[in-house]
């Protein structure tokens, strides 16, 4: 056999393998809290499937553009003062508009129009002239802006809304956004229904506490939780609240560390297992120095020197004179960022920041890795509040019986179409229809294993989509032997016709694949929910289908073949 063959035949055994490693944990056992297994993957069940709670919330967008047009009214108001501009008024309409597009009307000297305007271009470039006459502005929010404003209220709603739902314990929430005003929270087995709507509407609270790195070294903090931990049997295990896990550390570590201070934790990244290796400890100041309330705003800059991203923020009056008198104070030290008792970062401070604004600048790293980390920075230091009211629009109680029922009949309804399938081509094709059904349940194995490395979400419409995936299959293999016998009735050897067979219809099944493709692509982008679980598992078949009908069932052809040259058969069974 030729090193090429060989190649094939041990990286064919690899991906089976790997396979084997990734689903087996999760065959007759999908809670792994019992395996003993060293691969913690399991495939992760949808709201369908595991029963739970569905929800949609509203975000009242008015509100919220008439909120940051009275912040931009406050903040012209006190520019144009500091510039000497002499205006008569600048105040918010409160009516004579559409709700969505709330005005700001600025009453001035007729004769320092240029020069307001000029200033209302350059510093207030998200504002839009939307009318004007003599000594008289309106202006609005741009389109450009309200979009922006839109999709940070969303996102920001999303964050808070997701650390609610890791202090409820829910280990696989799913909280997406729906259409451009709609928020989408499935929590799978979740039965306190009123306790979880309470959480997912309560407020989120900022803090910025001042770490203390001299009382104790991080080292030394690590190995006193791990003594804790080992004294008192405590740990962090899976659905626990992680705000109950923190004040037990709290309450243990009494008496070996100031009364002042207290032990928080970094929040695990996402992927990560939420064990001591993903964990981060901080020993903090319990003083609270500044809140979320003085907060004003935060976004993404680009620094001009080095063109590099950074977060910026700004505070209101208030906030600005604390942030000032504690930045002064603690030069060297490291400010945290803490969310519900979650730090999620810790930057040190290396100046004096005064006049209600600063910059947490970033490490180096790829250009892309550290704009995310700035997006996503920005969007935790406004999640100090809930941007905007929520409406509760539609609620879905999924019981686990019907979880459990989705289960057995969608499972049932896949393995006997499956075999059915299977019978049928191994007794038409004979020996090659075997070789089909081999390459079929590896095409399955494959899928599975894609969606625990994927750590996709499997819903019912996701289980149709693998069974679909076994007919498309099925297909594939038809088109390539129905080629491989008009190829042994012109006479050729079996060789030489599977070689041909394969070689001929590597188009055709590339064409009907990427044209599944295509709509898959469809269904994903632009549909929600059980579709796009279909598409999920019908694009990742696809993908299978393609490496199994061609290659995989081509190297086990190719295993048949020597076989047959072995006995010096002239014919083929197919």
């Amino acid at each position: 056999m030729s090193r090429s063959w060989w190649g094939k035949f041990f990286l064919m055994c690899f991906f089976v393998v790997l396979s084997g490693i990734y689903v087996y944990p999760t065959l007759g056992n999908l809670d792994l809290e019992t395996t003993k297994f060293p691969f913690k993957q399991k495939i992760n069940l949808g709201l369908d499937l595991q029963g739970g709670l569905y929800l949609v919330l509203g975000v009242d967008f008015n509100k919220v553009y008439k909120d940051v047009v009275d912040r931009q009214a406050s903040s012209m108001r006190d520019r144009l003062k500091e510039k000497g501009i002499n205006v008569t008024s600048v105040k918010t309409l409160r009516e004579g508009f559409p709700a969505d597009d709330p005005r700001i009307a600025v009453d001035f000297d007729a004769s320092q129009r240029e020069n307001l305007y000029q200033i209302l271009k350059k510093e207030f470039w998200t504002l839009r002239l939307a009318g004007e006459t003599p000594g008289h502005f309106e202006v609005g929010l741009s389109h450009d802006y309200r979009n922006d404003v839109r999709e940070r209220t969303l996102n920001q709603s999303i964050e808070v809304i997701r650390n609610r739902i890791d202090e409820f314990g829910v280990s696989e929430p799913s909280i997406t956004s729906q259409g451009t005003d709609r928020v989408v929270v499935e929590l799978p087995g979740v039965r306190e229904i009123d306790r979880a709507k309470d959480l997912i509407g309560r407020t989120a609270k900022l803090e910025f506490k001042i770490v203390d790195d001299k009382t104790m070294s991080p080292g030394q903090l690590n190995a006193l939780i791990a003594d804790i931990e080992k004294q008192n049997h405590l740990s962090y295990k899976d659905g626990q609240k992680f705000s109950d896990y923190v004040r037990q550390v709290n309450v243990f570590a009494k008496g070996k560390i100031p009364a002042d201070d207290e032990i928080a934790f970094e929040r695990p990244k996402a992927g990560m297992d939420q064990n001591d290796s993903a964990r981060i400890p901080y020993l903090l100041h319990s003083k609270t120095e500044v809140t979320g309330d003085d907060l004003q705003d935060a976004s993404v800059q680009i620094d001009p020197e080095n063109r590099r991203p950074n977060v910026g923020f700004s505070l209101n009056p208030r906030g600005a004179t604390l942030f000032d008198k504690v930045t002064s104070e603690n030069i060297g030290h490291r400010l945290a960022i803490v969310l519900d008792n979650i730090v999620h970062s810790a930057p040190v401070i290396q100046s004096r920041i005064g006049g209600g604004k600063g910059q947490i600048t970033l490490g180096r790293g790829d250009g892309d890795a550290m704009m995310k980390e700035a997006k996503d920075l920005a969007i935790v230091l406004r999640a100090g509040a809930l941007p905007a009211q929520l409406d509760f629009l539609e609620q879905r109680v999924v019981g686990p019986s019907l979880g459990q029922d989705s289960i057995h009949k969608g499972a049932m309804a896949s393995l006997i179409g499956s075999l059915v399938v299977f019978l049928f081509v191994a007794i038409y094709y004979r020996v090659s229809g075997v070789i089909a059904v081999i390459s079929l349940v590896l095409n399955v194995l494959f899928v599975l294993a894609c969606l625990v490395g994927l750590e996709a979400t499997l819903t019912l419409p996701g289980i149709a989509g693998i069974a679909l995936t076994v007919g498309i299959a099925v297909d594939s293999n038809v088109v390539i032997y129905e080629r491989i016998r008009e190829e042994l009735r012109h006479g050729k050897r079996p060789g030489s016709a599977v070689e041909a067979g394969f070689q001929k219809a590597f188009r055709t099944i590339l064409d009907a694949n990427v044209t599944n493709a295509a709509a898959g692509i469809v269904l994903l982008l632009y549909g929600t929910g059980p579709i796009k679980g279909f598409a999920i598992t019908l694009l990742i078949g696809i993908v299978t289908t393609l490496f199994t009908a061609v290659f995989v069932c081509r190297l086990i052809f190719d295993i048949y073949l020597k076989f047959l040259d072995g006995r010096n058969a002239k014919t083929l069974s197919i």
